[in-house]
């Protein structure tokens, strides 16, 4: 029989892998915590098959990069390709910005087990399974939360924050009677994911078809994922049969049933809860927004979220920050979110066309852009895809920026660095905290005089050493080329949140005042005359 506390700092309710990667950032910084999910176990589905650069770097602040992302299969790119097989379009894999390659692909119950573990590791004990959250009820900023366990005994567990993880249909969601704005598709797909599978190509390939559109999209262990539209007048409880299925199959492989791992039909959303936040309560992933598959973004969109919480709910509760911070955190993901969830619409309406009329405008298109390979490749290749930048949130002097290519409010580049006569990436320095960068004399020898904790977490001190830049010479940028945006602040301290956004820039003689003019946006005073918390609490219900 569990155990459950009496009182913990966050309750997490879910343990996909938007809860179990807040969970493991919390145990990071010394937050205490229980995660609750209302199944008996582990779902040991595969879900999401994707994991992004940022989500990568997410997972490395607990290190999970060298024991799981390591040996994850790095994608290559993907190929678009017409109804006669002709490849149209063509995508490479991208630089390695963030330190991670752009997509990697993953097998979700894997995944799953690896934050499981680190889990137990950082933090023994704290995982229930079989825990159906029946009620959360706040009373005085004091939120309770009641739970059901597999016996059907009743416990209660008094907390100062709920994160809200369960999913696209989060019954915390519906009990607080938040909406979903945006739109379903009218499509339904089936997804089939296989093992053994003949093509051993690391590129997604996307069939453009107007009969019937398909995607092949690569997976660990030999396997391979089959996404197929379904057309008008087909049923759900039809194309799940063997027989349909190895029809749809054939053009690239023999069908065996017992070679399924899973299959499904799936209804795609495009879709924002109508706010992230009531009184104590976060929703994260899932359950505060929905997103089509043909981006790979939805569990990705997840570990942004936690990586955006996780670190205030610390300063909150370690740091003595006001509450009124976590306002900023639908300030800051809202937008970002919707904006990819629009990335993933466009790429499915234009690479994915559904009719005759829609496939006749992309090809009159792909041929007017001939003459412009830039802009061809632009479209292509999705290089609209938002940067990770925020225009809003708990920066300072975003409207004023010193510098026309400022890193403030963008998440900073993530290179190899020196370090004890080697290389390693700029993280492994950064530690889990906040930290300063430094890269001149006059900027380190001040971020000397300062302290290593902000706001309840540790702050480190990094100097990158870069020597003259021009110089035919060996510095540290040379190491990796990513490095260079990091120049614009040469002769500035960076001050760098445990998200990795760059949180302001100080020239070296206003840096003590500089951060405790960043310390004083954390406060209730400073909060309740912030013009952005101010916008955040006001913001929009529309996406």
């Amino acid at each position: 029989m569990p155990t459950y506390p009496s009182r913990t700092q966050v309750v997490i309710v879910g343990a996909g892998p938007t809860g179990l990667t807040v969970a493991n950032l919390l145990a990071a910084y010394g937050v205490n915590f229980v995660v609750l999910d209302r199944e008996p176990g582990p779902m040991n589905l595969p879900r999401a098959i994707v994991l992004d650069d940022e989500g990568a770097r997410t997972l490395q602040v607990f290190g999970l990069d060298k024991s799981y992302v390591a040996h994850t299969m790095k994608a290559v790119g993907s190929k678009y390709l017409d109804d006669a097989g002709n490849c149209i379009a063509e995508t490479g894999a991208g630089p390695e910005t963030y330190g991670f390659a752009k997509r990697q692909y993953i097998y979700q119950p894997e995944l799953e087990r690896a934050l499981r573990e680190r889990l137990e590791e950082q933090a023994p004990g704290c995982l229930f399974f079989a825990s159906d959250v029946t009620l959360v009820s706040e009373v005085s900023d004091e939120p309770v939360v009641n739970v059901t366990d597999e016996s059907g005994r009743q416990h209660q567990i008094k907390t100062e924050w709920v994160l809200a993880c369960d999913g696209g249909r989060s019954p915390i969601r519906e009990s607080l009677r938040i909406g979903m704005s945006g739109n379903t598709y009218t499509q339904d797909w089936i997804v089939l994911d296989m093992i053994e599978d003949p093509d051993p190509s690391r590129f997604s390939k996307f069939y453009c078809s107007s009969i019937r559109p398909t995607v092949s999209v690569p997976a660990p262990n030999g396997g391979r994922r089959y996404e197929f539209m379904l057309l008008p007048g087909e049923k759900r409880e039809d194309v799940l049969a063997d027989s349909f299925l190895a029809d749809l199959l054939k053009p690239f492989r023999d069908y065996d049933s017992s070679k399924v791992l899973r299959k499904t039909v799936y209804t795609f959303h495009a879709r924002m809860a109508d706010r992230f936040r009531s009184g104590r309560i976060l929703l994260l992933g899932d359950s505060a927004h929905l997103t089509p598959p043909f981006a790979g973004q939805g569990m990705n969109a997840g570990l942004r979220d936690a990586h955006n919480v996780a670190w205030k709910i610390a300063a909150a509760v370690k740091g003595g920050a006001d509450a009124a911070i976590l306002d900023s955190y639908e300030l800051e993901r809202r937008k970002p979110a919707w904006d990819m969830i629009l990335v993933a619409v466009t790429m499915g309406n234009f690479v994915m066309p559904a009719d005759a009329e829609q496939l006749r405008f992309r090809e009159l298109l792909l041929a007017a852009l001939g003459p412009y390979p830039n802009v061809r490749d632009y479209l292509i290749q999705m290089k609209f895809k938002p940067r990770p930048r925020y225009a809003e949130g708990l920066f300072l002097d975003l409207d004023i920026p010193c510098f026309e290519a400022s890193l403030v409010g963008e998440m900073i580049p993530q290179p190899r660095v020196p370090s004890g006569g080697g290389a390693v990436l700029l993280d492994e320095r950064l530690g889990p905290g906040f930290a300063l960068i430094t890269q001149s004399p006059a900027a380190r020898a001040a971020a000397i005089g300062v302290g290593h904790e902000m706001l309840g977490l540790p702050m480190a001190h990094v100097h990158l050493d870069n020597g003259d830049p021009f110089a035919d010479t060996a510095n540290w940028m040379r190491i990796d080329p990513s490095a260079r945006p990091l120049l614009t602040h040469r002769d500035q301290v960076m001050l760098v949140r445990p998200d990795r956004y760059c949180a302001a820039s100080f020239d070296p003689a206003e840096l003590v005042s500089g951060l405790s003019r960043y310390r004083s946006l954390f406060s209730r005073v400073n909060l309740a005359s912030s013009s952005a918390i101010e916008r955040a609490v006001a913001f929009s219900a529309s996406p």
